[in-house]
């Protein structure tokens, strides 16, 4: 895999959520655009960034990577939004 990405920041709210997790997580290239996953949904490809979150790794794919300035709850799926709304 390539190097890891350090240019990409990741706001505190998602290193929570990240840290939280049991899986990695993946930024994949969707028709909403950039969305993160766990690697169970979008398993990481070779070509993919690796960022470390503590004891996570954020796989980031190569085609949005350089579109990436930050990685924030907008790249959360809806459906994960809609399960956290009371």
């Amino acid at each position: 895999m390539p190097n890891k990405l350090s240019s990409i920041r990741i706001t505190p709210e998602m290193e929570e959520y990240i840290r939280a997790k049991s899986t990695d997580l993946r930024v994949a290239t969707t028709c909403e655009g950039p969305l993160i996953f766990s690697v169970k949904t979008s398993p990481p490809k070779a070509t993919d960034h690796v960022i470390d979150v503590g004891n996570r790794k954020v796989y980031v794919s190569a085609i949005m990577a350089p579109h990436i300035k930050a990685i924030d709850a907008k790249m959360l799926p809806r459906c994960s939004l809609e399960k956290k709304r009371p």
